[in-house]
């Protein structure tokens, strides 16, 4: 556990981890990869703990970002197989060869640069498909023109083909069966000429809405870490992240004192207000808790204390956010509060793992 001069920290839960990931492994066909995604320093829960676990747990590789995560696997002594889910610089491919990962391609000049850098090993690069998402990936129609561009290196080999599309849950699922279609259809042809190809589409979205579109791998990232997409399939899964801070002071503020800034916020009642040192800076939102001044109403965000909810008041701040305590009395300087984060954004805290 923290020490006590800690004032906020976070606390991850590596065997929740380890279940979610444990899941989805039973989720698949005998025959089917998983990738277990730790980009974003595994969406803020630590790359090299994470990765350790999810190995252990059934992953077969591990999806990151960039050359930099990458490489900060490698430092740990991690050996498992990596792939780069964004493409690379055709510079950057002496880096990519020297750390042994797959890389993502999408360009003809990208794949002359890893056939040059490659020295006793042919480098394994996938063949990304832009299926609508617009943010990189070949064209459909020129993707014949590439693979066999492709068969001409001698140092290149070709792993795998895949796609990322545009779904969002509960949105365009109709469009989404298509585009999964039309790829299955894209890929056939390439299953037979390519020994091995691995056909991959399925993001965290994909796998649990869309089962038979998981292909040959399933590449997870938010089910890894206890959140699931899918507004119509339930999972199993375990919370492990826990955002914590300390109370750093209390005090009680008469009714219709404004209090916050721009005194945007107008107490309702006689309150009991505690300071959190936490706020946007730390992935909390910019929002006020009200749109409006006013009196009363509802709340949108909030801490948790003992399982009492604490609303915020008012605006949050860079590095602070005031939160009503009145439904705590019991509550004194330096107990913890929970509170919801962007986890990719909470950085330089000090984890916990338990």
């Amino acid at each position: 556990m923290p020490a006590p001069k800690d004032l906020k920290w976070i606390e991850v839960d590596l065997s929740a981890v380890a279940h979610n990931a444990g899941w989805v492994r039973s989720q698949l066909e005998p025959r089917s990869k998983m990738m277990a995604v730790v980009k974003a320093d595994a969406y803020g829960h630590g790359a090299v703990e994470i990765s350790r676990v999810v190995l252990e747990a059934g992953a077969d590789s591990l999806g990151v970002r960039d050359l930099s995560e990458a490489a900060q696997l490698r430092r740990a002594k991690i050996k498992a197989p990596i792939h780069l889910l964004f493409p690379i610089l055709p510079q950057q491919a002496a880096e990519a060869v020297r750390l042994d990962v797959s890389l993502s391609v999408d360009r003809l000049d990208q794949a002359r640069a890893i056939n040059a850098a490659a020295q006793r090993k042919r480098a394994a690069v996938h063949v990304d498909v832009d299926s609508g998402l617009g943010r990189w990936g070949v064209p459909p129609r020129e993707l014949g023109s590439l693979m066999a561009a492709l068969a001409r290196l001698p140092r290149v080999r070709v792993e795998g083909l895949s796609t990322h599309i545009d779904y969002v849950p509960g949105k365009n699922a109709v469009e989404a069966e298509e585009k999964l279609g039309a790829f299955r259809r894209l890929a056939a042809p390439y299953k037979k000429k390519v020994p091995g190809l691995i056909v991959h589409a399925a993001n965290s979205s994909v796998f649990m809405d869309f089962p038979h579109h998981r292909f040959d791998l399933a590449c997870v990232g938010n089910l890894l870490y206890g959140i699931n997409p899918s507004k119509s399939r339930p999972a199993p899964l375990k919370n492990p992240w826990r955002f914590c801070a300390r109370i750093l002071s209390l005090r009680e503020v008469r009714k219709g004192a404004s209090i916050g800034y721009a005194s945007e916020y107008v107490a309702p009642r006689r309150m009991r207000v505690a300071t959190l040192p936490v706020g946007y800076a730390d992935g909390l939102t910019m929002e006020p808790a009200e749109r409006l001044i006013g009196f009363g109403g509802g709340f949108r965000y909030w801490g948790m204390r003992q399982g009492v909810k604490l609303p915020f008041v008012g605006r949050c701040g860079i590095a602070h956010v005031l939160v009503d305590a009145t439904d705590a009395p019991d509550a004194e300087v330096g107990d913890t509060v929970t509170l919801p984060v962007r986890r990719t954004a909470a950085h330089d805290l000090s984890r916990v793992y338990v």
